[in-house]
């Protein structure tokens, strides 16, 4: 089994346009370095397509490692020089993970209402 079939079974990211200038690429699965270049392949795909808005679901990632933080890091730097407005879903696996590397307040993140009561 290749690397990319490895990845593909780890982790599934897909773009839609649920309204005109706005893109969301929903990523479900691990993100490490296994799959790192199927989420980066994804996501510059979106930005590349240079929506107004481009929203992250992250709410079905169930493992996210220092790669996956440092492929939102990227993510965040692109857009900000492409002037678009990032916001990520994160799940909690996903906030916990940006909170330790203690990135978190740079991201414009969106939660769930359960996930708000919770704090």
């Amino acid at each position: 089994m290749s690397a990319h079939d490895l990845s593909a079974l780890l982790l599934t990211a897909t773009t839609t346009e649920p309204r005109p200038g706005t893109l969301r690429v929903t990523v479900a699965g691990e993100i490490d370095m296994a799959t790192r270049s199927r989420l980066d392949e994804e996501l510059d795909r979106a930005v590349t397509a240079m929506p107004q808005r481009l929203v992250v679901d992250l709410l079905g990632v169930g493992f996210c490692g220092v790669t996956g933080v440092a492929s939102l890091g990227r993510l965040r730097a692109r857009c900000a020089d492409a002037g678009i407005d990032l916001v990520l879903k994160p799940s909690r696996v996903v906030r916990r993970a940006l909170d330790l590397a203690a990135v978190a307040p740079l991201f414009q993140l969106e939660s769930r209402p359960e996930q708000a009561a919770a704090r």
